[in-house]
């Protein structure tokens, strides 16, 4: 068995020089993909299925532990793994699904850049009999898209587990900033959707700028928050990620007096909330989600059935006082 990884194989700076070369057009961006999908992919191993982890990006700790954790997880069920990583671009992600089936893979897990951008990708390569599975997000009418099965947080509850924390802590009046992801990512949209839930029995607590997206990145995110401390005064800001949430903590520094929270539960994350830069996570393992998509995927292709097709980790909240329970 060999485990093969593509890491940020198309990043920025690669694709901003190819476009370069070729006049910038769609075409050479969708050539790179498959040049890029063609060198990952070689001789299926021997009694082993042939896997592809397709990514929205690499920018944070989150998608590390994805990495790690379905490398790992392809090592232990004898699974031939590749990881691409799309950053951020749907174009990509689209020319590396049907690289992926032209390469005859058995299986296809990705997190969608664009939920709407990538069903027919998606149901076109299900059409040619390879499983698909969603994972961390789904695609729009995803079971009526060739998807088999999602694996990922329920997000809507992740969205009111830590928006509830921030009120309580708040004793539910005081000034707040909110960190998204992506513009139209499933995942982002649903746990806006669960702080609007609970922030609708809060008045008293002002979100004092707009709901920013800052695309999951971490760098984005501490230099939104540095610029806005100059400007502002939070009591509290709400990022949908962790990565995001180390930004954020990072712009304020430890013991900053402002209540910072994400969603995710990373390694990076515990010690930012041991260190104080961080107040709070919920806990949603992406590794997790990667394992449980392998597993699903695998039981598919050896002929089995799924209890459930939607496959949710807990949503657990994580702060100094538990932590130990989680590292």
């Amino acid at each position: 068995m060999k485990l093969r990884k593509i890491a940020a194989v198309l990043t920025a700076g690669v694709l901003a020089a190819g476009l370069a070369a070729c006049g910038g057009s769609s075409e050479s961006t969708s050539s790179a993909a498959s040049s890029a999908a063609s060198e990952a992919a070689e001789t299926k191993t021997d009694g082993a299925y042939k896997i592809a982890l397709i990514k929205q990006h690499n920018s944070n700790s989150f998608q590390v532990q994805v990495t790690e954790a379905a490398e790992a997880k392809a090592e232990e069920m004898g699974i031939d793994l590749t990881v691409l990583s799309s950053e951020h671009d749907a174009a990509t992600q689209i020319s590396q699904i049907e690289q992926c089936v032209s390469e005859g893979f058995d299986a296809i897990l990705f997190e969608p850049v664009d939920p709407d951008g990538l069903r027919d990708a998606a149901k076109a390569a299900a059409d040619k009999g390879v499983v698909m599975i969603n994972v961390i997000s789904a695609i729009t009418d995803w079971e009526d898209n060739g998807i088999s099965a999602i694996c990922l947080g329920d997000n809507v509850t992740a969205g009111e587990v830590e928006m509830t924390k921030v009120a309580e802590m708040l004793d539910g009046k005081g000034n707040i900033a909110i960190l998204t992801g992506p513009s139209g990512d499933s995942g982002g949209l649903a746990r806006l959707e669960g702080y609007e839930n609970i922030l609708k029995d809060y008045p008293d607590i002002v979100q004092v700028v707009e709901p920013t997206d800052c695309e999951w990145d971490t760098a984005k995110a501490q230099a939104t928050v540095e610029s806005w401390l100059s400007g502002y005064d939070f009591d509290a800001i709400v990022c949908e990620d962790d990565g995001m949430a180390l930004g954020a903590g990072n712009a304020a520094g430890s013991d900053s007096g402002i209540i910072i929270t994400g969603v995710g539960g990373n390694p990076d994350s515990y010690e930012a909330i041991a260190d104080g830069r961080m107040t709070g996570t919920v806990s949603q393992s992406g590794g997790q989600m990667a394992e449980l998509g392998l597993e699903a995927a695998v039981t598919l292709l050896d002929g089995g059935t799924l209890d459930e097709t939607t496959i949710y980790v807990p949503s657990d909240w994580i702060t100094v006082d538990n932590l130990a329970d989680f590292q």
